[in-house]
C-alpha cells in the first residue's frame, strides 16, 4: 500500500479514536434499526417470489376414455398452447376422465406474462372442446400456491354421509378465516343432483334424452337483462329461471302427460366414482388450505390449527379423525429453529477458538461483537428491501457467523503484535489497522465478488443464488468496516499505556484463577499450534529447498483424488435421504372387479400397519381405482432408525401380497418429472400408443434383467380391451344419420350431460342428466336406444353400429406433440454408474420397428442449473484473479494465491468420499462460496511478503517470516470458520426435505485442506511465478538492449 492510501486508512482509525462519542452513536443507531427490522421481518417458508418456469393446464372431462381425449381435448390445447412464447418443452396426458397438459418454459421466463398468454389461449381454444366440459383449471407453481396447511380427516362413516358435516363444518369455517385464500379438499367429490331416466317411461312419454337435457339447459339460467325506471329510479334487471330444488324439479312437466318426476329418478348425492381413498386405515380426505399473497404466514396458519383445535372438540365431528398432515408454520419454526441451534452452536465454537488463542476475555468479546453488529446490518438492509427471513436467507446469515470474526481478528491480532513489540497503544491501532487494511479489504471483496456471476446464471439458480448471497455480502461489507472503525477504538480502549504490559482483566479476586486459565491455555497452545508452526517453518524450508519433488507429489494427490472422486461422486439434484418416505403402484389385471381390488388394497394396508414401527412411518395411505392403486407411507420427523427409503421400498415390495397378473413398481414417475440420481429412463416415441406400449414391455422386461436394476418404476396403465361401438356409415346415411349423433346420444345416455348449475341449499350445485343403470349395463339395453333421425323418426342404435373389442389405452403420454412412452427402473445404491453403463449399452444396441424412435432422459433441469452455477463459478475465479491483479498491481502474483483453490478441491472430494453422499444442488452452491473464501488466507500471506520484501527482506527471508507471524491469524479465521459450519454436518434432513450436509461437507472440507497447505504451497508457487517474472523481465532487458545496440550500430554505420 502506498504511503498516501495509509495515510487515508490512518486517517480513518485516527477518527474513530479521535470521536468515540460519535462512533458510540452510530453504534446505538446500528443496534436500534436493527433490532426494529429483526423484529418486523416477515418470516416465510421459501423467498418471495418464488416460482417454477412450469404451467399445467387442467380439463377435467368425466368418464370419457383416453383415446377420445386425446383427439377431442389435448390435441387442440396442444395446437393453441404450441404458439405460446417462451416454452421449452410442452408434454401431455389423456387419462381417463381428464386431459392435462404440463408446460415447462425456458430458464428466465417472464411466468406472470405467460400465465396471462396460456390463459388467452386456453380460451381461443376452447370452442373446439366438447360443450359438456363444464371447466379448465390454470396451475402456476410459486410461493402463493403452496399450501400453508393441510388436514387429513379419517371418517368412521361413509363419504356421502360425511360430504355435507365435512363442508359445513370444517370448510366453511377455514374460508371465512382472515387471510385464507381457498380450501380445496382432495378425495371429496362433490355433490350433484343426478337425474336419471327410465328408458322406458321416457320413451312411452315421447321424451328423447338428447332434446330433454336441451330444454333442461334452456330453463336453468341468470342473464342481466339491461336497466330500467321505477319511480325516478335506474334500476339493473336480471331475468332469472333456475331451479328452486328438487321438489320444483320433479314437477317440471315434460309433455302434456307426464311430469320429470314420472320419468325420472332424482337425487341429491356423491357421483358414483369408482375409486377409494384411505389413510390411517379409513376413509379419508385432504383438507388443503391455501393464504392470501400477502398475507402474514405463521399468523394465517396460527389461526388455521386454532380453528382445527376447536373442530375437535365439535361434537359433531366425532365420527371424524382428523390428523394434521402438513403446517407451514411448524415447518418454518422448524427449519428457523434448527438453523438458529446450528448458528449458535458455531458461534461457540467460534467465540471458544478465538478465546484459545486470544487468552483474554475483552479482547475475545470486543472481537465477538462484530458477528451481531454486522448481522443486524444484514437484516435491516433486508427488512428494507422488502425481503423475508427464510430458509435461505437464514442459511446465508448462519454461514456469515464463522466469516465475520475473520477481518476483526487480523486486525486485533496485528494491533497487538506491534503493541508487544513496542509500539505505544495509539500508534500501535492506527499503524495496526492501516498495514492490514489492504489485505482485509481484498478478501472481502474476492468474497463478495464471487457472487457477482449470479447474475449470469438463469432460472431458480439465479433466484436462490441472489436470495443467498444479498444477506452474506452485506455482512460480510459490515464487519469490515466494524474492523477498520470499531475494534482499533474497542482495543484502543482495552490496552495498558505502555507497550508491553499485559491487559485484559483488572485486579480481582478473580484474576489468580483467570491468569492460571491462562496459563493452562498458553502451555496447549504451545504444545499444539506452537509446536505446528514450528513443523511448519522446518517443512516449508524443506519444500522450498526442493520444489520440483513437492509439486510432483501435489499433482500426483490432485490426479489420485480426481480419480476417486470421478469414481465414487456425482452432481446430484437432491440427496438420498431427502426423500420422505416410499410409494408403491399396484397394477391388477384388467378384469379385476373394483370390489376385489378393494379388498387387496385392505390387505395392503393391514401389512403396511403392521410394519408401522419396523419402517418408522409416521403415517400411509392408499388411493386405488378399479385395477390400479398405490400405496404411500411418510417416515417420522425426525427418523428414528437408519434405514434408507430404498430399502424401506424393498421391504415393502417383499411384504406386500400378491395377485395373479398383477405388477408392483416401486413407485410411478411421472413423464413431466425430473429424474432422481437412482433412477434411469428411456423414453420411446411414436404415432401408435398400442404399438408402443407393446414394444416398451419387451424393453422394460430386458432392462430388468442387467444386474443392478431393482425393479421397474410404473410410468402408465396397461392398455385394456374397450367395447368399441363401430357405426356403420352406410348403414347410418341410409337412415340420414350422423355418426355425431349417434356419439353424442350414447355418450349422453352412458356418461350423462352436463346441465347449468343449480342454487340448492344456498349454493351452486351441479347437474347430471343421463339413463338409470339398469337402462345402460349391458349391450342389449344399449342396443335398444332410439336414434333420432333427420326427418324426426327414430331407429333402434343396434341396426346402426357394430360391436368389437379394441385394445385401448388408460395412459397416453405425449411428448413434443408426438406419443411418448417412458420406462423407468429403479437402480441400487451399489455401482450405478455400471450399471447406467450397462443400460446405456443394451439401448443403444436396441432394434426398434419402423417409426419408434428411442432417448436416454437426462436430468435436463438439474443439468441446466449445474453447468450455470459451474460456469458462474469460472467466471468468479476470473473475477477474483482481476481484482488482485489490480490491487497487487501484478498479473503474476496473484496466480500463487488462485492455486489455493484446488487445494480446496482436495478437501471437498474426500470429504464427500468418506461421508458416501453425493454433492448435490447446495454443495455446488457450497463450492462457489468457497472459492472466494479459501483465497483469504492466500491474501494475507501474500501481502504480508509484498510488505517485508519492500522493507528490505530478502525472498526467503520473507517467505520464512511470513508464514511464522501469518500462521496464528490464518489458524484463527480458518478454524473460526470451520467451527461455524461444522453444524450443517449433523442437521440431518429438516421436514421439508432439504439436507444441509454436502454443503456443510463442501465448506469444512474444503476450508481444511486450503489451511493446512496454504502455508506451504502459496509460497512454493509465490517463487515459481515470482522466478517466472524476474526471467521474463530480463530477457525483456535482454532483447532490449539487443535492439538498442542494434539500432547503435545501425546509426554509426
Amino acid at each position: 500500500m502506498s504511503p498516501a492510501e495509509k495515510d487515508r486508512t490512518g486517517r480513518l482509525v485516527s477518527l474513530s479514536l479521535r470521536r468515540p462519542i460519535a462512533v458510540s452513536v452510530l453504534l446505538a443507531s446500528t443496534l436500534v434499526l436493527g433490532l426494529v427490522a429483526t423484529l418486523g421481518i416477515p418470516v416465510e417458508l421459501v423467498p418471495r417470489g418464488f416460482e417454477d418456469p412450469f404451467l399445467r393446464v387442467i380439463v377435467p372431462w368425466r368418464d370419457s376414455p383416453a383415446p377420445e381425449v386425446l383427439d377431442k381435448v389435448v390435441r387442440p390445447l396442444e395446437e393453441e398452447l404450441a404458439s405460446v412464447g417462451g416454452i421449452d418443452r410442452i408434454n401431455s396426458l389423456a387419462i381417463v376422465g381428464s386431459g392435462r397438459i404440463f408446460l415447462r418454459f425456458k430458464q428466465g421466463t417472464d411466468m406472470d406474462v405467460a400465465y396471462r398468454e396460456v390463459r388467452d389461449r386456453v380460451e381461443r381454444a376452447r370452442r373446439r372442446l366438447p360443450e359438456d366440459i363444464e371447466r379448465i383449471y390454470l396451475r402456476k407453481d410459486d410461493d402463493a400456491g403452496i399450501p400453508i396447511y393441510v388436514l387429513g380427516l379419517a371418517i368412521d362413516d361413509t363419504l356421502a354421509n360425511s360430504y355435507d358435516l365435512i363442508e359445513n363444518e370444517i370448510v366453511l369455517p377455514l374460508e371465512r378465516i382472515d387471510g385464507v385464500a381457498a380450501v380445496d379438499t382432495d378425495g371429496l367429490v362433490e355433490k350433484e343432483i343426478l337425474i336419471e331416466l327410465d328408458r322406458e317411461r321416457a320413451a312411452a312419454a315421447g321424451i328423447n334424452i338428447w332434446s330433454l337435457a336441451q330444454e333442461l339447459g334452456q330453463d336453468n339460467f341468470t342473464m342481466a337483462s339491461g336497466q330500467v325506471r321505477a319511480a325516478d329510479r335506474k334500476l339493473l334487471l336480471r331475468s332469472t329461471a333456475t331451479y328452486g330444488g328438487l321438489d320444483q324439479l320433479r314437477a317440471r312437466p315434460v309433455s302434456p302427460t307426464a311430469r320429470l318426476g314420472d320419468i325420472a329418478t332424482i337425487s341429491y348425492d356423491l357421483p358414483d366414482w369408482k375409486f377409494r381413498v384411505r389413510a390411517m386405515s379409513h376413509p379419508a380426505v385432504a383438507v388443503v388450505v391455501r393464504k392470501e399473497g400477502d398475507a402474514n404466514t405463521l399468523e394465517v396458519t396460527r389461526r388455521v390449527e386454532e380453528a382445527v383445535e376447536r373442530m375437535r372438540s365439535n361434537p359433531r365431528l366425532s365420527s371424524i379423525e382428523s390428523l394434521e398432515l402438513f403446517s407451514q408454520r411448524k415447518v418454518i419454526l422448524e427449519s428457523l429453529t434448527t438453523l438458529l441451534r446450528s448458528g449458535q452452536i458455531g458461534a461457540f465454537f467460534a467465540v471458544a477458538v478465538l478465546f484459545f488463542f486470544l487468552r483474554r476475555v475483552r479482547m475475545t468479546l470486543i472481537i465477538t461483537l462484530s458477528i451481531p453488529l454486522s448481522l443486524l446490518v444484514a437484516l435491516t438492509v433486508m427488512f428494507l428491501s422488502d425481503e423475508s427471513l427464510n430458509i435461505i436467507s437464514l442459511l446465508a446469515l448462519m454461514i456469515s457467523v464463522g466469516l465475520l470474526v475473520d477481518n476483526s481478528v487480523v486486525v486485533a491480532e496485528n494491533i497487538f503484535r506491534l503493541h508487544r513489540d513496542g509500539l505505544p497503544r495509539r500508534e500501535a491501532c492506527v499503524r495496526g489497522a492501516s498495514q492490514i487494511a489492504l489485505a482485509i479489504v481484498m478478501a472481502t471483496l474476492t468474497t463478495v465478488i464471487v457472487f457477482l456471476p449470479a447474475s449470469l446464471v438463469e432460472g431458480q439458480a439465479q433466484f436462490f443464488l441472489l436470495r443467498l448471497s444479498v444477506p452474506i455480502s452485506v455482512a460480510l461489507v459490515a464487519s469490515l468496516v466494524v474492523a477498520l472503525l470499531l475494534i482499533p477504538l474497542a482495543v484502543y480502549a482495552t490496552l495498558p499505556g505502555n507497550g508491553g504490559a499485559a491487559g485484559g482483566i483488572p485486579p480481582t479476586r478473580f484474576r489468580a484463577g483467570h491468569e492460571r486459565l491462562n496459563a493452562v491455555l498458553r502451555r496447549a497452545y504451545e504444545a499444539t499450534f506452537g509446536r505446528l508452526n514450528d513443523a511448519y517453518g522446518r517443512l516449508l524450508e524443506r519444500a522450498l529447498a526442493r520444489r520440483a519433488e513437492a509439486l510432483i507429489l501435489l499433482v500426483v494427490a490432485f490426479a489420485g483424488t480426481l480419480a476417486v472422486f470421478g469414481q465414487r461422486v456425482e452432481f446430484v439434484g437432491m440427496q438420498e435421504e431427502e426423500r420422505g418416505g416410499f410409494n408403491i403402484d399396484v397394477e391388477l389385471p384388467s378384469n379385476t372387479t373394483f370390489k376385489e381390488t378393494e379388498d387387496y388394497f385392505l390387505a395392503c394396508e393391514k401389512v403396511i400397519e403392521g410394519m408401522r414401527e419396523e419402517l418408522d412411518l409416521a403415517g400411509w395411505f392408499v388411493f386405488h381405482r378399479t385395477n390400479f392403486g398405490r400405496v404411500e407411507g411418510w417416515f417420522n420427523t425426525p427418523r428414528t432408525n437408519d434405514l434408507t427409503p430404498s430399502k424401506v421400498t424393498e421391504r415393502v415390495l417383499a411384504a406386500l401380497p400378491r395377485k395373479a397378473g398383477g405388477r408392483l413398481y416401486a413407485g410411478e414417475e411421472g413423464q413431466d418429472e425430473e429424474l432422481g440420481k437412482g433412477e434411469y429412463t428411456l423414453e420411446l416415441y411414436g404415432d401408435d400408443p398400442e404399438q408402443l406400449e407393446a414394444v416398451a414391455v419387451d424393453i422394460e422386461k430386458l432392462l430388468i434383467g442387467v444386474p443392478g436394476v431393482l425393479g421397474a418404476k410404473k410410468n402408465a396403465d396397461r392398455p385394456t380391451e374397450e367395447l368399441a361401438l363401430v357405426v356403420e356409415r352406410e348403414r347410418a346415411r341410409a337412415q340420414g344419420v350422423s355418426p355425431q349423433v349417434v356419439a353424442g346420444l350414447v355418450g349422453y345416455a352412458l356418461r350423462g350431460q352436463a346441465l347449468p348449475r343449480a342454487t340448492y341449499q344456498g349454493r351452486q350445485i351441479p347437474v347430471r342428466v343421463r339413463f338409470e343403470e339398469s337402462d345402460r349395463n349391458s349391450l342389449a339395453e344399449l342396443g335398444d336406444f332410439e336414434v333420432p333421425t333427420a326427418e324426426g323418426e327414430s331407429v333402434a342404435l343396434s341396426s346402426l353400429t357394430g360391436v368389437r373389442w379394441l385394445p385401448s389405452s388408460q395412459e397416453i403420454w405425449r411428448t413434443g406433440r408426438r406419443t411418448s412412452r417412458s420406462i423407468t427402473v429403479e437402480l441400487a445404491e451399489e455401482g450405478r454408474k455400471e450399471t447406467r453403463e450397462r443400460l446405456d449399452a443394451l439401448a443403444s444396441g436396441l432394434e426398434l420397428p419402423e417409426g419408434v424412435t428411442r432417448d436416454i432422459r437426462r436430468p435436463a433441469g438439474q443439468d441446466e442449473d449445474l453447468m450455470a452455477l459451474l460456469s458462474a463459478l469460472l467466471f468468479s475465479v476470473l473475477l477474483i484473479y482481476l481484482l488482485m491483479a489490480f490491487l497487487f498491481e501484478s498479473f503474476v502474483l496473484p496466480l500463487s494465491i488462485v492455486m489455493t483453490m484446488p487445494l480446496a478441491f482436495l478437501g471437498v472430494a474426500w470429504a464427500h468420499v468418506a461421508a458416501g453422499l453425493d454433492i448435490d444442488f447446495l454443495g455446488v452452491v457450497g463450492i462457489v462460496l468457497l472459492v472466494g473464501v479459501v483465497v483469504n488466507n492466500g491474501i494475507v500471506l501474500v501481502d504480508y511478503v509484498h510488505r517485508l520484501r519492500e522493507a528490505g527482506h530478502d525472498r526467503g527471508s520473507a517467505l520464512a517470516l511470513a508464514a511464522h507471524r501469518r500462521f496464528r491469524p490464518i489458524m484463527m479465521t480458518a478454524l473460526t470458520t470451520i467451527c461455524g459450519m461444522v453444524p450443517l454436518l449433523s442437521g440431518g434432513t429438516t421436514s421439508i426435505g432439504l439436507s444441509y450436509t454436502s454443503f456443510g461437507l463442501t465448506l469444512v472440507g474444503g476450508m481444511t485442506t486450503a489451511t493446512l497447505l496454504t502455508l506451504l504451497v502459496v509460497p512454493i508457487f509465490y517463487t515459481l511465478f515470482d522466478d517466472l517474472r524476474n526471467a521474463v523481465g530480463e530477457s525483456a532487458g535482454w532483447l532490449g538492449g539487443l535492439a538498442h545496440r542494434r539500432r547503435l550500430r545501425r546509426d554509426a554505420a
